[in-house]
């Protein structure tokens, strides 16, 4: 019961030559350099709208048309949350999720208009020419948080173009989550995301998440 009450995480990001960081978990400290997390400004946790108690997550609002898209725009789409403020969207917050989640309008807003993207039926997913370098953000208590480049595609699905050409998956996928059908939340920000949130403080401001 003395011991500080959290935890963090370190994320590697393989194939960035600017990032040399191990995966690394602390209990109750900060990873080692990254001390000034702890004066960074709290985002509140929201609760769950009580369709299950099991599925409790650490999760909350974004900001007003909080999610920009590659052409330095919102993308405007509605709560599935009932309550949820106009205009912001409940994002889960999930070390174990690797691809984030978003509704299907949202991953289509991203990936529809770049230049020989196709939606993969047969996989159901968005694919895009590997090399694309897309610039997506979210904002968070007023703080934009910029996704790395990198983390916006991956290369690791082995998917092919009807040319033999091997393509990207575009990590912002349609959410297929149930609980978030059953009205729980909006996004599920997973490795894609958390990699920017934790990683890069010398250029970025962290993300501290209090519990109510």
């Amino acid at each position: 019961k003395t011991s500080q009450n959290y935890i963090s995480f370190m994320l590697s990001r393989s194939g960035d030559p600017g990032s040399t960081t191990a995966g690394e978990l602390t209990i109750g400290e900060p990873v080692k350099g990254f001390e000034n997390i702890t004066s960074q400004p709290k985002l509140d946790i929201v609760t769950v709208p009580g369709l299950t108690d099991r599925d409790q997550h650490w999760q909350m609002y974004t900001d007003v048309n909080g999610v920009i898209g590659p052409d330095g725009q919102p993308i405007v789409t509605s709560s599935i949350v009932p309550k949820a403020p106009k205009g912001q969207l409940v994002a889960v917050i999930d070390s174990g999720f690797t691809l984030p989640q978003v509704p299907r309008a949202m991953s289509d807003a991203i990936y529809g208009r770049v230049q020989g993207a196709e939606w993969n039926t047969a996989n159901q997913v968005w694919t895009i020419p590997c090399g694309q370098l897309l610039n997506i953000s979210i904002k968070f208590g007023g703080v934009n948080f910029p996704i790395h480049p990198l983390d916006t595609s991956s290369s690791d699905f082995g998917l092919k173009d009807p040319s033999g050409n091997t393509v990207c998956v575009g990590t912002f996928q349609p959410i297929t989550s149930a609980f978030s059908l059953l009205g729980e939340y909006d996004l599920i920000l997973g490795m894609g995301f958390r990699k920017l949130a934790e990683i890069s403080y010398n250029t970025r401001v962290n993300m501290h998440i209090s519990p109510k």
